[in-house]
């Protein structure tokens, strides 16, 4: 949005305030004030002065801190009535003592409304409902699916009635809340029953006797399904983690704009003396040809693309490319070069915007063709492209 142009032409006259600035008097200071009272009355608008007003009184009231923070909660129009005074201060440079003993009046009911402000603030915050972390709000989520396999633990525990082959924890995580379990979710349900897991194989291995003792109730087949139990739940944890990896979606790199493609690419601008110049470089980037010319060789050169752009679509991947100072993606062997013997004479041969002219031209130069490197320097013109 472009800035508002501030105010130079009012209807009222404008006070001489370079004037008024000067005066260091106090008497004649609060005269100041008064001669400038009906113009700032009259010209300047209320948001302007209530601005200049606060900014007096964040700036140079004197008063206490804390109060200042208390006053300036208030809303503009709680100020309006005599911000004009600010506005006079802001441009004079003083605030005579009548003025500041009058705002000094007014402060109290300004603290008084401001601290109701503040209080209904703080009432507000306290009646919203506190933030959780995203951690938190996950493990929320996983809580009662959590909570239900503990039920069916409890059941094989208790009872030994529990159908492990039934038991597919990847189908409880994928349809629980309507698919709200997410690849981190699956990671921190994992975690949650690392320990259980860790603690069922060690009991099944009785290499700990304290182990031992605790699951004594259970044959060797109960500590064998016990820690199947958690292996499916870690087994389904790991299949939904990596099926999100695979299904991530790759970030596309950020494409490069042509100017900052070409931005180290080096070239002449013109030949005064040949009457040639180069084009736009940034027009060689997606080309399917270059014409170049090297005024210290007197060489004429055409880069052919190695993959055509007939539909011009600018997509990576096809036609020519610069890299620093270097030409890119081009036909090796086709993108070649020959010495004009009269530049003067033949150079107007590769001017125009004809494609057909050029490529005619350049079989009719009768010297011997030779690769083209990608190298450009200082001395190439870049003449033209298709």
């Amino acid at each position: 949005m472009a800035k508002r142009k501030q105010r130079t032409v009012y209807v009222t006259k404008e006070p001489d305030w370079k004037k008024y600035q000067a005066i260091t008097d106090p008497e004649q200071q609060e005269l100041a004030f008064r001669s400038v009272d009906y113009f700032v009355h009259s010209e300047i608008s209320t948001k302007d002065a209530v601005s200049k007003y606060r900014k007096w009184v964040k700036e140079a009231s004197g008063w206490d801190k804390e109060e200042i923070k208390i006053i300036l909660k208030n809303p503009d129009w709680r100020f309006s009535s005599s911000a004009k005074y600010g506005w006079c201060w802001y441009k004079l440079g003083y605030m005579p003592e009548r003025f500041a003993k009058f705002y000094a009046t007014k402060k109290e009911e300004l603290i008084k409304t401001g601290m109701e402000i503040v209080e209904e603030i703080q009432e507000k915050q306290k009646e919203a409902p506190p933030k959780i972390s995203i951690q938190e709000r996950m493990l929320l989520q996983i809580t009662d699916l959590c909570g239900e396999w503990d039920d069916l633990l409890d059941t094989f525990i208790e009872t030994e009635k529990f159908n492990l082959k039934k038991f597919d924890p990847e189908k409880d995580m994928k349809v629980f809340g309507g698919g709200v379990i997410k690849p981190a979710h699956a990671k921190m349900i994992k975690d949650q029953y690392e320990l259980n897991h860790a603690e069922a194989v060690e009991s099944l291995e009785g290499t700990c006797e304290q182990l031992k003792e605790a699951y004594s109730f259970m044959d060797k087949k109960m500590k064998k399904d016990y820690v199947a139990f958690f292996e499916k739940i870690n087994a389904a944890c790991d299949a939904i983690i990596l099926t999100g990896k695979a299904n991530r979606k790759q970030r596309k790199p950020r494409a490069r704009s042509k100017d900052v493609i070409i931005k180290k690419l080096k070239f002449q601008l013109n030949d005064g003396a040949l009457g040639i110049a180069s084009i736009s470089p940034t027009d060689v980037v997606y080309a399917n040809e270059l014409w170049v010319y090297n005024t210290k060789t007197r060489k004429v050169g055409v880069y052919h693309a190695k993959d055509k752009d007939p539909r011009g679509l600018q997509r990576q991947g096809a036609g020519l490319m610069v890299k620093g100072t270097t030409i890119q993606d081009f036909d090796e062997e086709t993108s070649l070069q020959k010495t004009l013997r009269k530049p003067a004479e033949q150079i107007n041969n590769w001017t125009g915007r004809a494609k057909t002219k050029f490529a005619k031209a350049f079989d009719e130069v009768k010297t011997t063709p030779t690769k083209l490197t990608g190298r450009l320097n200082e001395q190439t013109i870049l003449l033209q492209v298709f």
